[in-house]
């Protein structure tokens, strides 16, 4: 009896196998039986940490107040990806000061080229909008191009640049720069874009 019972599995083994090799999807349509949520559930199991081939998977950029949240998330000392929104480029800045927004130096000389190349390598105080990634959040940002002041990182520049967040403000005059400002607003308007780029 066990032996019929054990030549029974086999077989409806190989049929189980054989029938999902054929007919690998189901003959209904998900949509109709799973709800939205299921269906997200579904979806982000399957893709996992993996991007699709034409961009990320749905990255969020966020707009974040500096005084309530930046200031104490992106720290000193703290090394982030800038993504510059009109160009496309990335490059590594630190954060090597900075109270009222973040004053900012690249990595090293490779990371100045790239910076250096977004003003056709002519040094400017035009801002630029930007997204900075800060321990994985993408956060809308604003850039000058203008090396002042201090420097701490040996990398060919000279003096620090600024990176504008949300309601931050300048040193100087310690009031909200409209130009940032606008520059800022731009990166977050333009936020969908990021899902183009191949992060």
């Amino acid at each position: 009896m066990s032996k019929y019972f054990t030549l029974f599995l086999i077989v409806v083994f190989f049929l189980a196998n054989f029938w999902a090799s054929v007919f690998p999807y189901p003959f209904f349509s998900p949509s109709t039986t799973l709800t939205v949520g299921q269906n997200q559930d579904i979806n982000d199991k399957n893709e996992g940490e993996h991007s699709p081939v034409t961009g990320s998977s749905d990255i969020k950029v966020v707009n974040l107040d500096w005084f309530d949240i930046v200031d104490t998330f992106f720290e000193k000392y703290v090394t982030v990806r800038v993504i510059d929104i009109n160009t496309k480029k990335q490059y590594y800045v630190k954060r090597t000061g900075g109270y009222n927004h973040a004053d900012v130096e690249p990595i090293d000389s490779k990371n100045v080229d790239i910076f250096h190349s977004l003003y056709n390598y002519e040094w400017s105080w035009a801002r630029r909008p930007v997204w900075v990634e800060i321990n994985g959040v993408f956060v809308a940002a604003s850039i000058n191009g203008m090396p002042h002041g201090y420097s701490l990182i040996d990398n060919g520049q000279g003096g620090h640049t600024c990176i504008h967040f949300l309601n931050s403000k300048t040193h100087g005059t310690k009031r909200v720069d409209e130009t940032h400002q606008a520059a800022v607003q731009e990166a977050y308007d333009r936020r969908k874009e990021i899902n183009l780029l191949d992060l």
